[in-house]
C-alpha cells in the first residue's frame, strides 16, 4: 500500500540525486547557517575547524600557498596587489606607517630598533657594519677603506712613511734636511727659514723671577717644582691662558704683541697697501716669507728703521715709547701720578685706557682713596670726628687727618660730636672713647661686682666709682638697685 509518506521520501531523493552529482564524503560536522549561493567547485581538502563569521566579500583569486599560523586581527584595507613570496617569520610589531615603495631583496638581519623617520633616497649597497653614531651631513662620495681619526684639514699628497711622534705645532714651511744635532738654548727671535723641531713639548708658566714689566710666562720646561705640584694654578697649554691669570697688568707685553717685545707675528713693510709704515697682521707676500731675515723684523722700530727712515716718525705712528706730558698711575713706583713721561709701554700702547690730560683726572681714576696725597694738596681740618682705626683705635679724633675715604664719605664716618663718634663706632668701649672729654655720668647706681656693692654712675670721690659701662643696668636708687642686684646681703651692698 502506497502511502502518501512514501510518496514524498520518494520525491526528495529524486530532486537529491538532480542537485549534487558527489556528495562529500565527509560533510561538516557544523554546517552554515547561510551557505553560498555559488559554492566552490573545488572544495578544499582541509576545510577550516573555525570557518570565518566574515568572509571576505571578495576573495584572493591566488591564495597563500604557506597560509599564516596567527593570522592579524586588523587585515590592511589595501592590502599589496603583489605579496611577498617569502614571508617574515617574525613580523614587525609597529609596522611602518609609510613603507618602501622599493622595499629590499636581502633586509637586514638585524633591523635598527630606532629606524630613520627620512630615509635615504639612494641607499647603500655595502652599509657599514659599524655604522657612526654621528653621521655626517655631507657624506664623502669617494670614502676612505681605513679613515684617519684626526683628518688633517689640509692633507698632504705625498705623505711621510715614518711620521714624527710628537709633531710641531707651527711647522716649518720649508723644514731643513739636515736638522742640527745639537740646537741652540736661546733660539733667535727672528728664526730661520728651517728651524729644528722642539725635542720637547712644555706647558706655560709664570715667570717671577724676572722683575717688574719684563715678567711674563715662559714654556722651558724650567718651571719651580711647586708649580708642577699645581698645576691647575701655575701651568697652561697656551700662552694667553697664562698671561691673562698672572699678568693681566702687563698681558700686552706678556703676550710679545708690544712693537718692542719679541712678538708671535713679525713687522713687514706694507708696501702693496698705504706704504706708509710696517705691518704684522700675518698677510705679507709670499717672497718675504721665504727670505725672513731680508724682510720680517721683530720689533716695529726695525722695520721701520730699515724701509721707511726716510720717515720713520710717521711709520712707528703713536708708538712712542714716552707717554710725553700725559699723566699716568706709577704703581710699581712713587704710588701716585705723574706725568715725567716714564709711563710703562703698555700704557703708551693704550693711552685711551692709562693715560690722562689732568692730575685731577688720573687721581680720581686710581687714588680717589687718597685723593690729598695724590693732588699734593692739604685741606684746613673740618673740626668732625672721625675714628682712630690706623691709630690707637682706642675712640674718636678730630684732628684733620682723617683718611681720604672717610672725607670722601663723610656722611658715613664724620661726626659733629664725640658722643656720636663713640655711640657709632665704640659702643663697646665707650668710657675710654669718651675719657675726660665724656659725660660727667648719669648719677644713677649701678652694681660693682669688683666691689660687692652698688655704686654710682659718675666721676670724683665716693659713693661715685667711675662711668657705667653699655652693658650696665643703672636704677634710680641704691635701694632699689642693691634690692634687684644683692637682695641676699642688702646692707654689704650699701657699705
Amino acid at each position: 500500500m502506497v502511502t502518501k509518506l512514501s510518496i514524498v521520501i520518494f520525491l526528495w531523493a529524486i530532486g537529491s540525486a538532480s542537485a549534487t552529482a558527489a556528495p562529500s564524503s565527509k560533510p561538516s560536522s557544523q554546517p552554515s547557517s547561510q551557505p553560498s549561493s555559488q559554492p566552490s567547485s573545488q572544495p578544499s581538502e582541509s576545510p577550516s575547524s573555525q570557518p570565518s563569521s566574515m568572509p571576505s566579500e571578495s576573495p584572493s583569486e591566488q591564495p597563500s600557498s604557506m597560509p599564516s599560523e596567527q593570522p592579524s586581527s586588523m587585515p590592511s584595507e589595501s592590502p599589496s596587489e603583489q605579496p611577498s613570496g617569502m614571508p617574515s617569520e617574525s613580523p614587525s610589531e609597529q609596522p611602518s606607517s609609510m613603507p618602501s615603495e622599493q622595499p629590499s631583496s636581502m633586509p637586514s638581519e638585524s633591523p635598527s630598533e630606532q629606524p630613520s623617520s627620512m630615509p635615504s633616497e639612494s641607499p647603500s649597497e655595502q652599509p657599514s657594519s659599524t655604522p657612526s653614531e654621528q653621521p655626517s651631513s655631507m657624506p664623502s662620495e669617494s670614502p676612505s677603506e681605513q679613515p684617519s681619526s684626526m683628518p688633517s684639514e689640509q692633507p698632504s699628497s705625498m705623505p711621510s712613511e715614518s711620521p714624527s711622534e710628537q709633531p710641531s705645532s707651527m711647522p716649518s714651511e720649508q723644514p731643513s734636511s739636515m736638522p742640527s744635532s745639537s740646537p741652540s738654548e736661546l733660539p733667535s727671535c727672528t728664526p730661520s727659514q728651517a728651524p729644528t723641531p722642539s725635542p720637547s713639548i712644555y706647558l706655560f708658566y709664570p715667570d717671577y723671577e724676572s722683575s717688574g714689566y719684563d715678567q711674563g710666562c715662559l714654556n722651558d720646561g724650567n718651571q719651580p717644582s711647586y708649580m708642577d705640584a699645581n698645576p691647575t694654578n701655575y701651568l697652561f697649554s697656551t700662552l694667553d691662558k697664562c698671561c691673562s691669570q698672572h699678568f693681566t697688568w702687563n698681558y700686552e707685553s706678556c703676550m710679545g704683541t708690544l712693537d718692542q717685545t719679541c712678538a708671535r707675528a713679525l713687522w713687514y713693510p706694507d708696501w702693496a697697501g698705504s706704504n706708509t709704515g710696517c705691518l704684522r697682521d700675518g698677510n705679507e707676500p709670499l717672497y718675504m716669507t721665504q727670505n725672513p731675515t731680508v724682510y720680517l723684523y721683530n720689533t716695529k722700530a726695525d722695520c721701520c728703521n730699515e724701509f721707511y727712515y726716510y720717515d720713520y716718525t710717521t711709520c712707528i705712528g703713536s708708538t712712542s715709547s714716552s707717554s710725553g706730558t700725559s699723566y699716568y698711575a706709577d704703581w710699581l713706583g712713587d704710588d701716585t701720578c705723574k706725568n715725567d713721561g716714564g709711563a710703562p709701554s703698555y700704557m703708551v700702547q693704550n693711552p685711551t685706557l692709562w693715560l690722562y690730560d689732568t692730575l685731577t683726572e688720573c687721581c680720581a681714576a686710581h687714588y680717589a682713596w687718597k685723593s690729598n696725597e695724590c693732588l699734593g694738596t692739604t685741606t684746613t681740618p673740618s673740626g668732625l670726628y672721625y675714628p682712630d682705626w690706623s691709630g690707637d683705635n682706642e675712640g674718636c679724633l678730630n684732628d684733620g687727618n682723617e683718611p681720604a675715604y672717610m672725607t670722601q664719605y663723610s656722611t658715613l664716618w664724620m661726626h659733629a660730636t664725640l658722643q656720636s663718634c663713640c655711640d657709632e663706632h665704640y659702643s663697646w668701649n665707650l668710657s675710654l672713647c669718651l675719657g675726660s672729654s665724656g659725660s660727667s655720668g648719669s648719677n644713677k647706681w649701678y652694681m660693682d661686682w669688683n666691689e660687692n656693692k652698688c655704686v654710682q654712675d659718675c666721676t670724683g670721690a665716693s659713693p661715685c666709682s667711675g662711668l657705667a659701662e653699655t652693658w650696665d643696668l643703672v636704677y634710680d636708687t641704691q635701694d632699689k638697685c642693691c634690692t634687684e642686684r644683692m637682695w641676699w646681703d642688702t646692707n654689704e651692698c650699701k657699705a
